[in-house]
């Protein structure tokens, strides 16, 4: 059903008219209160009526079950995409325990967090993009943003500079991967988005945000030589940034660590993963290269020889 419409529909049903005579009432020396809990309260009516089986008639049949379920959906659509950050839905839930103190004094209020399993805080941050001392986008706090996508995502730094994060975020919560597209081919590839991606991707938005407001001297050679640079001083490279994608993710595949954490050379190693994963040598050798492997379509590149840098023992 269209939106407008729902909404309509709902304005006429009996649970909503009695909840705005309730608010209009107790708030009627405060029009700004008024207007923002009738508009909560909409939101409330609109899934009771078409999510929860349209069972309430009147507001004074609302139980703190409602309100927790009401809660649970605005998790799901949260974990779905559907809203940025938590606030929104913790503000909902708000409007709603505002709205039954005015019919129950006693009035238990539902916790957004410990009732609803809503997170406490946003992986998005709200803060504006830090400048340096001339007034421009701080080039650093753009570095380490893009570092923090490469390691947690396994991207090259163009891959991060031309990703659509806000697309990346939805895509990452509902399916647990991120489309990539490979900034040589134009292939596309899937990434798994662990809950270190997620954070990445919200402190990228904020990295975006930088980028956009880059002086238009930077052309990207210039960009890119400059966070060289600057993740040079931090330790990094820009492909050192990916290995560390590429040992975790062989860490957390196989359950044991790479020979290059661990100290151990191949012949120990493959005999570690075989008592690890209760196989024969053999097949621990066989499972070694087949998670090599889908590491390296992680990552976007062809054949294993590339993860040798990253996983094995220097010799």
């Amino acid at each position: 059903m269209d939106k407008t419409l729902l909404r309509h529909k709902t304005r006429l049903h009996s649970l909503f008219k009695n909840g705005e005579t309730e608010i209009t009432r107790g708030c009627s020396e405060d029009t700004k209160a008024q207007k923002r809990l009738i508009n909560q309260w909409l939101n409330f009516c609109t899934w009771s009526i078409t999510k929860d089986g349209n069972q309430l008639e009147d507001i004074k049949l609302v139980t703190r079950e409602h309100i927790i379920r009401y809660g649970q959906y605005l998790k799901s659509e949260f974990d779905n995409g559907r809203f940025a950050s938590t606030s929104s839905a913790v503000s909902y839930i708000s409007g709603i325990n505002n709205v039954m103190k005015l019919i129950h004094d006693d009035w238990k209020k539902v916790s957004p967090i410990q009732d609803c399993g809503l997170e406490p805080f946003s992986h998005i941050p709200n803060n504006k993009p830090e400048l340096d001392k001339n007034g421009l986008p701080d080039i650093e706090s753009l570095a380490g943003h893009l570092l923090d996508l490469q390691i947690s995502l396994g991207v090259v730094i163009r891959e991060a500079l031309s990703l659509d994060l806000k697309e990346a975020l939805i895509e990452g919560r509902s399916t647990g991967f991120v489309t990539i597209n490979n900034f040589q081919n134009g292939l596309r590839r899937k990434v798994p988005c662990r809950s270190s991606a997620i954070k990445a991707i919200g402190k990228g938005i904020t990295a975006r945000r930088l980028q956009k407001l880059l002086p238009k001297k930077w052309e990207f050679d210039d960009f890119l030589a400059a966070h060289n640079k600057l993740a040079s001083r931090k330790g990094y490279s820009t492909n050192t940034a990916r290995g560390i994608y590429v040992r975790d993710r062989y860490q957390e595949l196989t359950g044991v660590e790479p020979p290059i954490i661990s100290g151990l050379n191949q012949a120990e190693h493959w005999k570690k993963l075989a008592q690890y994963s209760n196989k024969t040598l053999s097949e621990a050798k066989g499972l070694d290269k087949n998670i090599r492997h889908v590491i390296a379509r992680e990552i976007g590149v062809l054949g294993i020889e590339f993860l040798k840098d990253y996983l094995d023992k220097k010799p």
